[in-house]
């Protein structure tokens, strides 16, 4: 069923890209991409509404914020900082943050909300890593777009670790804000990080984020969870 909704969104965002760029005037784009925004927002709470998984989703702030796991991983954000900022053009901070916060709340509460509260019948391992693949898929529209292939396959490997990240911050604070911020403030981090080759950045990064989801998984009792619609949602995990 997690798969299935992953399908959907994606689906969803593809056909209102692909119509777009076939009916509307170039001009126009920009209000097709918007409209294809908004349906990674209106989708997941009509999801969320569908399965009854308002209590599992994590929309609670639970008792032990901010968890450690959330601290540690904010270290990605100061790595893209750590060689400054740089102010980007036509754009501030403002409206970036306009931006980056709903996308980062429909995307969470799409994949670390209803799909993950799903794919938790797995163990919590499969779970995390199925997470972060199927998030990762996701940024493979570029390439249905007419991006390159190449560089599209690797955005969607490197997403698919942060979705792996994001899944392990998810379980261990048991609420879906703290991986709300994290997703924003990294995504923000990025937009306006001063490296200009960012490959090792981009390695180091990697290497931080496996090092996190290993030390969830490893310190997490792989039972399955069997967490069902209705069913009380996650345990703070400390």
């Amino acid at each position: 069923m997690g798969m299935a909704c992953a399908l959907a969104q994606f689906l969803l965002t593809l056909s209102i890209l692909l119509a777009g760029k076939a009916l509307a005037p170039p001009e126009a784009f920009g209000k097709v991409k918007l409209l294809a925004f908004a349906s990674t927002i209106v989708l997941p709470l009509l999801l969320v509404q569908a399965f009854g998984l308002w209590k599992e989703v994590g929309l609670r702030l639970r008792p032990g914020w901010p968890p450690a796991v959330f601290l540690a991983s904010l270290l990605l954000v100061v790595l893209n900082l750590s060689n400054g900022l740089h102010a980007r053009e036509g754009s501030s901070l403002v409206g970036d943050l306009l931006i980056q916060l709903p996308n980062a709340f429909g995307e969470e509460l799409l994949f670390r909300g209803v799909i993950f509260v799903l794919l938790l019948r797995l163990p919590v391992w499969q779970a995390i890593v199925l997470n972060g693949v199927l998030f990762g898929s996701m940024h493979l529209l570029q390439g249905f777009m007419g991006a390159d292939w190449a560089a599209a396959g690797r955005q969607a490997a490197i997403t698919a670790v942060s979705g792996m990240l994001f899944a392990a911050v998810r379980y261990r604070s048991a609420s879906l804000w703290p991986v709300v911020a994290l997703h924003m403030l990294k995504n923000l981090s990025v937009l306006y990080s001063n490296w200009q080759d960012t490959t090792v950045v981009q390695t180091v990064a990697i290497v931080f984020e496996l090092a996190v989801i290993a030390w969830v998984i490893v310190k997490t009792p792989q039972e399955k969870a069997g967490i069902a619609p209705g069913e009380p949602s996650l345990q703070v995990r400390a």
